[in-house]
């Protein structure tokens, strides 16, 4: 954790805002609270008033006597015990002049009332809060009534707010309670809340996160493999430049299942489970791809997916190309085994003066040799492809194979990748030769044909050894695998021919057919000559 002072970093700040909010909330809830109350208590007075005053408005000897001038001592000690019996401040009874009978204060008997009554002595009853001479106050109004219905006086019943507002008083310390409980609880939840906080953060500061993110987008951006992020549900949440140049997934993909953002039947059964896996080589996107997958776990349960991919599709190009040349330096070695024959028969014959064999024999040779270039020269399109097929033959005469190439239609064509052919073909003759050795019945024959038709070639590798088995079928174009027990470097060539083919957009059967026949077929293989030069 960085050296943040207490009072600034994420738990202070939380746990004070929580704090903060909850004691907000529960000052304006206590002020709702409080007003809402005092409104209810001032009603009840209010209503309790009014009905007071009724009573008293219609009580016989308030209606017989209010009109009378003497009628204040008959009146007064009535009022008076009402309002004892009542618990209200005051109980005035005046006529419809408006002139008091009674009131608390005898001196102000006879005198008009200090509020309008106009409003009562058209005979409506009321609830109000006016300010009279004993102060202010809620009361009820209500008009006495005659026999006849005709209004002759009002009786004004009233609390004083100096008591309502000690009645609410009364309440305050059950408010002051509920709302310290209540502010105890959220301080509870703000702690809670904020330790939960920086549990889920490490314990680290906002700083802290900010210098992590800018350190793995750093990283991210020099690491040169393909690095993908994937959830426990497989969706992608997390992808470097590296991986968006492997497998065309950028940022717009982040929340996509990677599956479904690059269709790959190998890397769907890689992601299949949460298992590790090492160096498992993937063709995507006519990539030769390695891919690493390692599942990660917090606490036990199962998060997500890191997938790394490192690109080989340049080192698999050079293996090509390096077998292309092992198979040449082999057909030279097998020439000059060749020629070192003639000449000891050369040699032989001179020292035994018979020159007109020699003759012969060097004529033979190098008639031989150029009827078949020239032969190869006038069907074949590419000079590197006529030098294979010369040093292949060369191989194929050194050990006893009677090697036949036939060629269809390619005299006025030309390659668009000659180097791909060359690597298909020089490993799949390498691999016949391997299959027809030992002895064999007519013996041993490789036969190879090239065919265009229109834009495709199609070519055939045909050999009469003793065939392919289902099971070594299923596994002979996976990387490493052979039938071969002392050679250091088998498994390679068939691994080569099959991504060849398929970043060409070909493709290659394999069938047993007295030996072992694999059919290629590209499309798009040819081009037109100007095009090729232009």
């Amino acid at each position: 954790m960085s050296g943040t002072p207490w009072f600034r970093r994420l738990f202070t700040q939380t746990l004070a805002l929580q704090f903060g909010i909850t004691a907000l909330v529960l000052v304006v809830a206590a002020i709702g609270f409080a007003r809402q109350a005092q409104v209810t208590i001032e009603e009840q007075y209010g209503l309790r008033s009014l009905a007071v005053a009724e009573s008293v408005a219609a009580m016989p000897v308030v209606r017989a006597n209010v009109a009378d001038p003497d009628s204040p001592s008959l009146l007064q000690p009535i009022a008076e015990a009402v309002r004892a019996a009542t618990d209200v401040s005051f109980v005035v009874i005046a006529n419809v002049e408006g002139i008091r009978r009674t009131h608390p204060s005898p001196d102000r008997i006879g005198k008009v009332v200090s509020t309008d009554p106009s409003e009562t002595l058209a005979g409506v009853s009321g609830i109000y809060t006016q300010t009279g001479t004993l102060g202010r106050s809620v009361r009820g109004k209500a008009p006495i009534f005659d026999e006849n219905g005709d209004v002759v006086g009002l009786v004004s019943v009233g609390v004083l707010s100096v008591t309502v507002a000690e009645a609410f008083r009364e309440d305050i310390p059950a408010v002051l309670l509920v709302s310290a409980i209540a502010l105890a609880l959220g301080a509870v939840g703000a702690w809670f809340l904020a330790r939960r906080i920086r549990r889920q953060t490490r314990g680290l500061e906002p700083a802290d996160i900010a210098a992590l993110l800018d350190r793995r987008e750093a990283m991210l951006l020099g690491i040169r493999e393909g690095v993908v992020g994937l959830d426990a549900g497989g969706q992608v949440n997390l992808v470097n430049p590296e991986a968006t140049h492997l497998l065309g997934i950028t940022q717009d993909n982040l929340g996509d299942h990677l599956v479904d953002a690059v269709p790959s039947v190998a890397l769907e059964r890689l992601l299949a489970e949460p298992v590790e896996y090492h160096d498992i080589e993937l063709t995507i996107s006519e990539r030769a791809l390695v891919a690493n997958v390692m599942p990660v776990s917090v606490r036990g349960h199962h998060v997500g997916t890191v997938l790394t991919l490192r690109d080989r599709t340049d080192f698999e190009s050079l293996v090509g190309e390096l077998e292309s040349v092992q198979g040449l330096v082999e057909a030279l070695r097998a020439q000059a085994h060749e020629f070192s024959n003639t000449l000891h028969t050369i040699s032989g014959l001179v020292e035994l003066g018979r020159t007109p064999e020699v003759v012969d024999l060097i004529s033979n040779r190098a008639a031989t040799h150029q009827h078949l270039t020239a032969a190869y020269e006038s069907e074949l399109p590419d000079r590197l492809l006529v030098g294979l097929l010369i040093a292949k033959s060369a191989i194929a005469a050194e050990r006893g194979i009677r090697f036949s190439v036939e060629v269809t239609g390619l005299e006025e064509s030309m390659l668009v990748d000659s180097r791909a052919l060359i690597t298909i073909v020089g490993n799949l003759v390498d691999n016949a030769f391997d299959s027809v050795a030992g002895p064999r019945d007519g013996g041993a024959q490789v036969l190879i044909s090239m065919t265009k038709e229109a834009d495709e070639l199609e070519l055939t590798v045909l050999d009469n050894g003793t065939g392919i088995t289902p099971e070594v079928q299923s596994l002979m174009f996976d990387e490493g695998f052979t039938t071969k027990r002392t050679d250091t470097h088998a498994g390679i060539g068939l691994s080569l021919v099959k991504d060849a083919v398929t970043a060409a957009g070909g493709s290659i059967v394999v069938e047993h057919d007295d030996g072992t026949r694999f059919r290629v077929r590209i499309p798009q293989a040819f081009a037109e000559a100007e095009s090729m030069t232009s």
